[in-house]
C-alpha cells in the first residue's frame, strides 16, 4: 500500500481547530448567550486532499481492453493517511462528522471505503465507513459519516486512516475498458466537522 504522499496533511488539535476553523462571527448569535446550553460554534478540521490518476493505483498490469466489471468492480491500491494527533474526544464536542468530498472524473462509478488503522496491530479497527456510489462525472460529492463515542475513541487510538477505492462500470451501458479510464483522475478531500459547545469548553 502506498503512503498518502500526494496529500497535504493538516493535523490539528481541538484548540487550534477552534481558533483557526471555527471562529466565524456569523456562526454566533449573541441572543443565545443568555442560554448556558446553547453556545455552539462549528469546527471544521481539514485533514487531507489529493488528486490521483487511475493507472497509478492499479495493483497489477491490465490489458488495454480489460473491461471494468459492473459487479465486483476493479479495486485500486489502498491509500494510507497519517492522522497522528487528530482527536475530538473532549467535553465540549458531542458529535463528530467525518466528511469525504470526491470529484470523479472517470467514466466509472466509484465506492470509497474508509477505516482506522490500530496503532499497535497495524490492522483496521472498528467500523468500515463505506460511501454510496459516487457516479461517473460527479463533482464535489460529499459522503458524511457520524462518529459515535466508540468511533471517536478508535480514531484517537489509531495511527492512520486507510482509503479503499473500487471502480464499477455503470449498469445499462457497455462496460468501460481500462484504456478509456486509466488516464482519468479523481480527487479526494477529507475533513472533520464538530459542533463545539463553548460553554462546556470554558467550564471544563
Amino acid at each position: 500500500m502506498k503512503k498518502f504522499n500526494h496529500l497535504i496533511t493538516i493535523i490539528v488539535s481541538l484548540y487550534a481547530s477552534v481558533i483557526l476553523f471555527a471562529c466565524n462571527l456569523e456562526d454566533f448569535n449573541m441572543k443565545k448567550l443568555a442560554n448556558p446550553d446553547d453556545i455552539v460554534s462549528d469546527m471544521y478540521a481539514p485533514l487531507a486532499y489529493g488528486s490521483f490518476m487511475v493507472q497509478d493505483l492499479v495493483t497489477s498490469p491490465l490489458s488495454a481492453t480489460f473491461p471494468v466489471p459492473a459487479t465486483g468492480g476493479l479495486s485500486l491500491e489502498p491509500l494510507i493517511i497519517s492522522k497522528t494527533g487528530t482527536s475530538f474526544r473532549v467535553e465540549a464536542v458531542d458529535s463528530v462528522y467525518l466528511i469525504i468530498h470526491c470529484t470523479n472524473n472517470t467514466q466509472c462509478n466509484m465506492i470509497i471505503s474508509l477505516s482506522f488503522i490500530n496503532i499497535s496491530t497495524g490492522l483496521p479497527a472498528g467500523r468500515i465507513f463505506t460511501s454510496q456510489p459516487v457516479v461517473a462525472g460527479v463533482r464535489n460529492y460529499p459522503a458524511i459519516f457520524e462518529l459515535g463515542p466508540a468511533d471517536q475513541d478508535i480514531l484517537q487510538k489509531s495511527s492512520d486512516i486507510k482509503l479503499d477505492f473500487t471502480l464499477f462500470s455503470p449498469s445499462g451501458v457497455p462496460l468501460v475498458q481500462y484504456k478509456d479510464v486509466k488516464s482519468k483522475t479523481f480527487s479526494i478531500g477529507i475533513s472533520f466537522h464538530a459542533p463545539v459547545n463553548l460553554r462546556k469548553l470554558f467550564n471544563s
